[in-house]
């Protein structure tokens, strides 16, 4: 005797699984709950599988302006995000930095070359020690 595919199973699953919901379909939902008739709400919540709880919590969170997407996990030490924050702008410290110093390294060479170029020597000109040739 072959089983009735049309009969559910009477197993109860041992886990249960939990919806997640995306910060769009969260806002889909509100949005269409908020439109909807009180009849037209009991509809949305059984066609989305929702409570009015959840709807609430949710209608709740975008009015105190927190994002409807919710990171999971544990939350982030502070110490940590603030090193962290710290490192990225004494890196972008870094490179202005180095970049300046190019930059008036150019702008050094570029005033001698204008001054050879008018016929003065580099080591006449009002250089800084480091700029000016060593070999005399």
């Amino acid at each position: 005797m072959q089983p009735d595919s049309s009969i559910p199973d009477p197993e109860v699953p041992a886990k249960v699984v939990h919806r997640h919901f995306t910060a769009a379909e969260k806002a889909r939902i509100l949005d269409a709950y908020d439109c909807a008739s009180a009849i037209e709400r009991a509809a949305i919540c059984r066609r989305e599988r929702v409570y009015s709880q959840l709807l609430s919590n949710w209608r709740k969170q975008r009015l105190e302006g927190r994002p409807l997407a919710v990171q999971r996990g544990r939350k982030a030490d502070p110490q940590a995000v603030e090193m962290t924050a710290l490192q990225r702008r004494n890196a972008a410290l870094e490179q202005r930095l180095a970049k300046a110093e190019r930059v008036i390294d150019i702008q050094g060479k570029a005033y001698a070359l204008l001054r050879a170029v008018a016929g003065e020597s580099a080591d006449e000109l009002d250089l800084p020690p480091w700029q000016k040739s060593s070999s005399k």
